[in-house]
């Protein structure tokens, strides 16, 4: 393999110039002469350029493509978080729209040596054009055109946020005379007229794009004593992301209340209200909350990226197995299928990915949410609405006399609601909801807590599966350790024995933090003959629990321990989520 100073000799010197993309396609053995004629045929009655034509032909795909484009030119295969993660300085070398011409995005720069992914390492023109526009020269990868494109959205995003955040603190604080406010209390229409002035409204555009680009599922927003505290929530965790002047918070959460469509002069009581973005054409629903401190207004906004949701059950962690018995229980025509863990494990995911997989032109299927989180085509999506009355209970009754097949309950929270769901399900209709609760067995003893008698809970809840999300090591700097002794005394005897553990030694692409992404672990247990009686009887989770182990349920610890023998997560990572 070319090293990346020779390939960029080597673009310099036009050693590409005199190939074409059918040579180089006949040459790797990837189509014939007269796959090859019938492509340019096409090509001139529609315009297409070749590799548009062949692979509209069918012919080829777009990978086998890449593929012999890297093998014939000695060029690596673009991967995309080399981009995503590459220094603002370095993707915006190349000028944007440029970028998007050429489907070409800035990976890494050695010295005067600037490494490109490019679609078509072939033409020449783009080359030159991005040599001349960088002033460097220039070595190559290659990759899909899709792949790059979406690359250039969230690259440019972060890379123009990373560089203008500060700047746009340091406008703001000069156009708005943070200096004068200080000390000062300012009117309900001085702060709406600073809310919008435009470095405020930067500020806050540069926030939220910012929080995208690094795949943040919530902003805070928090007041202190002497200044304001943006923070992040990235797979679960927050961490801080700038620090603007105090002087700047009222402003900032004026701004909020002002898209969110909430009463700019009310911060006495919390608030609630939404909004949606729109960043490099992925549209991103906010819903908002402010609270009252004693050092001012703090905010919370929920991010939901309609474009980074995925309803593949497939994507979520599920063993084998266990995703088999789940997808048993989704097709049986009614009983019902409850999912239980804390707040953020995932749980509304895990059912959007059950519904997504359920006949939706032949049944008639209605959730009741609060709120409506995603939207999914040829389903009806109800809100909840406590301030109008429209409960889970209400809800429920209502959508049981619309001639529904499939039944999603956000939550079951009270007993009007479970006795509702409960009556559901042993009439015919299918049932997916939630449940608060620590594990799978007491799930079922959580029903008969919240006042549903045992017989009915075991006539009805045929599944119930627990879940939690654990951080993935980033696959970037994943590296073997040892982990700390008292770490190892938390493991019972022959737990984990000869496996070899990996974490994140931290690098570009995960921020410095060893993981990138989140996974879902699963306790899954079925309503087994044995199990019933028990729960009939009255038997306490515990109770419950031993008996569907001796049966091989696996346990969350176990599903945790599974995905660190895989080498997916750390050992300190599956026990924090799932010690019990």
């Amino acid at each position: 393999m070319k090293s990346e100073a020779t390939q960029a000799e080597s673009t310099r010197d036009l050693s590409f110039s005199k190939m074409r993309l059918g040579d180089v396609l006949i040459s790797a053995g990837v189509i014939d002469e007269k796959s090859l004629s019938e492509a340019l045929t096409r090509q001139k009655s529609t315009g297409e350029r070749l590799g548009e034509a062949l692979i509209s032909s069918g012919r080829v795909s777009e990978i086998d493509i890449v593929s012999a484009l890297a093998s014939q030119l000695d060029l690596r295969v673009f991967y995309a978080p080399d981009a995503i993660s590459a220094e603002p300085e370095t993707t915006l070398l190349i000028p944007e729209q440029m970028a998007r011409r050429y489907h070409a995005v800035a990976v890494s720069r050695d010295g005067m040596t600037l490494t490109v992914a490019i679609a078509d390492p072939l033409d020449m023109v783009a080359i030159d054009d991005i040599r001349v526009a960088t002033g460097l020269d220039i070595a190559l990868q290659v990759g899909r055109a899709a792949d790059i494109d979406a690359t250039l959205a969230a690259a440019y995003t972060s890379a123009t946020a990373g560089r203008d955040i500060a700047d746009a603190v340091e406008g703001a604080r000069v156009e708005l005379g943070v200096d004068e406010m200080a000390g000062r209390d300012l009117s309900e229409q001085e702060l709406i007229n600073k809310a919008e002035d435009a470095p405020i409204i930067r500020l806050v555009d540069l926030i939220l794009g910012q929080a995208v680009a690094q795949r943040a599922t919530d902003i805070h927003i928090e007041p202190t004593e002497d200044r304001v505290v943006v923070r992040y929530r990235v797979d679960g965790i927050l961490y801080d992301a700038l620090t603007p002047p105090k002087q700047f918070t009222d402003a900032i959460v004026v701004r909020i209340k002002i898209l969110s469509d909430m009463n700019v002069a009310e911060r006495r009581v919390p608030l609630d209200g939404r909004f949606t973005i729109r960043i490099e054409n992925r549209s991103v629903d906010v819903r908002v909350s402010s609270l009252p401190t004693v050092h001012g207004e703090k905010v919370a906004m929920r991010l939901l990226d309609r474009s980074a949701f995925s309803t593949d059950l497939g994507q979520l962690g599920f063993e084998d197995d266990t995703l088999a018995l789940f997808r048993k229980g989704l097709s049986r025509p009614f009983g019902m299928v409850l999912i239980s863990g804390p707040t953020g494990s995932g749980k509304t995911t895990t059912l959007y990915g059950g519904l997504s997989e359920l006949d939706r032109k032949g049944k008639n299927i209605t959730t009741l949410e609060d709120p409506v989180e995603y939207h999914m085509d040829r389903i009806n999506q109800v809100s909840i609405n406590n301030k109008a009355g429209m409960t889970f209970a209400r809800g429920l009754r209502a959508l049981l006399r619309q001639d529904p097949d499939i039944v999603m309950v956000g939550e079951i929270r009270d007993l009007e609601t479970a006795e509702l769901a409960v009556r559901a399900a042993l009439t015919g209709h299918l049932v997916l909801s939630t449940v608060h609760a620590n594990d799978a067995p007491s799930t079922l003893t959580r029903m008969v807590d919240i006042g549903i008698e045992p017989y009915l809970v075991t006539s009805s809840v045929h599944m119930v599966m627990a879940q939690r999300l654990i951080r993935r090591v980033c696959e970037s700097c994943k590296a073997p350790y040892e982990p700390d002794a008292a770490v190892m005394a938390s493991l019972k005897n022959g737990e984990l024995e000869g496996t070899t553990f990996y974490r994140g030694t931290g690098c570009k692409h995960c921020s410095g933090r060893g993981y990138r992404g989140r996974i879902g672990v699963y306790e899954f247990m079925q309503s087994t003959p044995e199990i019933t009686r028990l729960v009939l009887n009255h038997g306490s989770a515990d109770e419950v629990r031993t008996l569907a182990i001796e049966q091989g349920m696996r346990s969350l610890r176990e599903s945790a321990f599974a995905k660190v023998k895989e080498g997916v997560t750390t050992l300190e990572e599956s026990l924090s989520a799932v010690t019990e």
